[in-house]
């Protein structure tokens, strides 16, 4: 069981805990104070408590709270208000009255505010954060992105608590309230230190754990005097904490002005801004500058519901991380109707003055999210079959672009390229007809049934006009756009409009555009032909210009890389050794110490003769015909086990004698393979076995590290040298098979022919 996976279920258990408690008190929402007969009256009553419905007045004598003095109720020692308290005595004027604490009265909006939302934003972050486990298991900043996520839940549900003064979820609150600033500015820099795009140190957030734990503590103390509340203290921190965050998202979103990113910053400060900006405005200042709050935080805190719904939007659109996959649309619109359908069922509570059982304000709720979720799914059908008709088409113009951006890469030849391009033409405008030609522009025939007089204008306007990439022209409901020009020689897209009507500026530039594209991916799928076509000839020419040119630039490259390694290793080690000796030549010492420096100093030679020899087995096996293949294995398993704390558990049994060039070639792709495991499979064991068997050479190697996901292969820069390996052996004539799944390690099997 992994650490993430004991977190989650560590953070539901205390989710329940806190429920349980929160179920068992309900907030009674009355203030005291002393007066100076030292009779406890009621000072103020919280419109959300349970008293609010008791016919309980300011200045009312409270004579006893459950059957005691009320001063020896802790809560009112404490604290002065009355709650956790299961009978309260009341008297006005001549009359004493003892009330019962239950969820009968003011019930409704209880169950809601303390219990129901808390209890479902608890489950929406859990969801959400199961949601980035499964895809992102070991990215530091999907990490910390569930360590936020769940705490935040976990505030929520201890808010609660909080306002009741139950000791374990009021501290729990404090302390998770003044940690979440710090967390999300950790997972921020996470997540752009990922991108090499960080604008500030991770000094701040350091900087900012420590203020935020100094003011824990001072809330803790602050019970002591008089002269600040606990609330003060809170308040106070977490709108410091506020303005730095919303200042360094700021910050970034200068600093990244021109670059994609950008709309990943203004999605963390829009989900930010949103989620704490009611319960700033309207209750942490007002309380701050005026002792009295504008709304209930039990209202403001509800927009906390925007931040994990702006993540999963972030998430989707992927503009944080990387879905390798589509979300059902269902799933989807679900998700993003919670949100409405909650604040649609709050102001309905608020504003209409009509009593509702908890059923039926569930039940209330339930409605309005079907209809939500249906409102959005018909939106969906309509944008699709009506998007040519809708006055907003520069969205979508806007999307189709980006939208085949990615289909043609992902294409394969000029074939699916054309009807990719086909596709998204059909799509977005009014066509009836839509053809690709490549026929000279004079007598060319229409590649469909249409009018004769208006296709003789068109292929006239054709004839006249100097075709360019991307190039529209147009009659009545005809027209015509330059593909481009390539082998099989000039491409036109030919097309049928349903009504007689021009192009609006936006559809001319939108249709230039994707052209435009589409031809750039089709010289470019012709030029990797020519390339493919090259190499191939080369086979069978020695002599070759563009060869040897390549071949020298790759010497140059290598002769480079050797040149930074010695530099940044031997030569530094080298002048820091020049220095100790002269250093000795000057410095006037006893023998004995002299001797230590020399002792070190011979250390450090060694040291630098191995890095030199380490070097050199990097650039040439060690003498690889005089001690031979198996042994030359052995001392690089050797040496790799000095490295790395992976037991490596290997078999090598050569019968037969093989070429120079096998050799060489099964040492480097151990070699690789060694690499690999140490750099990116987090193994700790490692199986290898060489062996010839039925005329083949045969290699075998497992690990049980991370795993891969084998469909992402390509597009994972770290696994270029497994490509390596795969090119090596076919260029021997071998077969290479690799399986591997997430978390299920890495299997290679290696077949050479003899």
């Amino acid at each position: 069981m992994s650490r993430m996976v004991i977190v989650m279920i560590v953070a539901s258990i205390l989710a329940i805990y806190l429920t349980i408690l929160n179920v068992k008190y309900p907030l009674i929402g009355i203030d005291v104070v002393e007066n100076k007969n030292g009779d406890i009256i009621v000072n103020d009553i919280y419109e959300f408590g349970w008293a609010e419905k008791q016919n309980i007045h300011v200045n009312d004598q409270v004579l006893k709270v459950d059957g005691e003095p009320p001063l020896s109720h802790f809560t009112v020692r404490k604290y002065k208000t009355i709650e956790q308290a299961k009978t309260i005595t009341i008297q006005r004027e001549n009359q004493i009255q003892m009330l019962t604490v239950d969820y009968r009265s003011n019930g409704a909006k209880q169950w809601l505010y303390y219990i129901a939302l808390p209890a479902v934003f608890f489950l929406f972050t859990v969801s959400l954060s199961i949601f980035l486990l499964r895809l992102w298991p070991h990215d530091k900043a999907a990490t910390v992105l569930i360590y936020f996520l769940l705490l935040i839940g976990l505030c929520y549900i201890s808010a609660s608590l909080s306002a009741k003064y139950a000791l374990f979820g009021r501290q729990m609150f404090n302390g998770i309230f003044l940690i979440l600033p710090a967390v999300f500015l950790h997972f921020v820099h996470h997540y752009f230190e990922k991108e090499k795009k960080l604008w500030f140190t991770n000094k701040i957030i350091f900087s900012l754990y420590g203020f935020n734990f100094v003011m824990f503590v001072v809330s803790l103390m602050s019970l002591s005097f008089r002269s600040i509340s606990e609330a003060e203290v809170l308040l106070t921190t977490f709108f410091i904490n506020m303005v730095i965050i919303l200042a360094l998202l700021g910050k970034g979103l200068v600093y990244l002005k021109k670059d994609e990113q950008q709309n990943t910053v203004k999605g963390l400060f829009f989900a930010i801004g949103l989620s704490v900006a009611p319960f700033i405005l309207f209750y942490s200042l007002p309380v701050l500058i005026i002792g009295k709050w504008v709304l209930p935080a039990e209202l403001t805190v509800t927009s906390l519901f925007v931040l994990p719904s702006v993540f999963l939007y972030l998430i989707c659109t992927d503009r944080l991380f990387q879905l390798q996959f589509s979300i059902n649309h269902f799933v989807y619109y679900a998700f993003l109707s919670l949100l409405p359908s909650f604040l649609v069922t709050l102001l309905y509570i608020k504003f209409v003055n009509e009593a509702r059982g908890l059923v039926e304000l569930a039940l209330l709720f339930l409605l309005i999210y079907v209809i939500n979720i249906l409102a959005l799914y018909l939106k969906g059908c309509f944008d699709r079959t009506l998007r040519t008709k809708l006055y907003v088409q520069k969205d979508f113009y806007q999307e189709s672009i980006y939208r085949i951006g990615e289909a043609l890469k992902k294409q394969k030849n000029m074939q699916e390229v054309i009807q990719c391009l086909e596709k998204e033409v059909s799509e977005l405008l009014a066509i009836e007809e839509l053809a690709f030609v490549q026929p000279a522009i004079k007598n060319m025939q229409a590649p469909f049934q249409c009018d004769e007089k208006e296709w003789m204008k068109l292929t006239k306007k054709m004839d006249r006009k100097p075709l360019s990439i991307g190039k529209i022209i147009e009659n009545k409901r005809l027209f015509a756009v330059f593909v481009g020009s390539f082998r099989q020689g000039p491409l036109l897209l030919i097309g049928k409009k349903k009504h007689p009507i021009p192009f609006t500026a936006e559809q001319t530039d939108w249709l230039s555009t994707i052209v435009y594209y589409t031809s750039i991916t089709i010289e470019n799928m012709a030029k990797v032909e020519d390339l493919i076509k090259e190499l191939d000839n080369l086979k069978e020419s020695r002599n070759s210009i563009w060869l040897t040119r390549l071949i020298f630039q790759w010497s140059e490259k290598e002769r480079r890389k050797l040149s930074i390694d010695l530099h940044d290793t031997i030569l530094q080690d080298l002048i820091v050794l020049k220095r100790k000796v002269e250093s000795l030549r000057v410095q006037n010492m006893r023998m004995d110490e002299m001797k230590k420096q020399l002792s070190d100093i011979e250390e450090e030679i060694v040291d630098i003769i191995d890095l030199t020899r380490e070097i050199c087995h990097e650039l040439r096996p060690p003498f690889l015909s005089q001690i031979g293949l198996k042994e030359a294995i052995v001392q690089l398993i050797q040496r790799f086990q000095l490295r790395a704390n992976i037991k490596v558990e290997w078999n090598v049994h050569l019968l037969a004698k093989l070429e120079e060039e096998q050799e060489l070639a099964i040492y480097r792709i151990i070699q690789e393979l060694l690499n690999n495991a140490l750099k990116h499979s987090q193994a700790s064991y490692i199986k290898l076995t060489l062996e010839t068997r039925n005329e083949e050479i045969q290699l075998h190697y497992m690990d049980n590290g991370i795993g891969m996901d084998m469909k992402t292969l390509r597009q994972d820069h770290r696994k270029l040298g497994l490509f390596g390996i795969k090119e090596r052996v076919q260029g021997l004539g071998g077969t290479y098979k690799m399986t591997s799944q997430l978390g299920e390690g890495l299997d290679i099997r290696i077949s050479i022919p003899l």
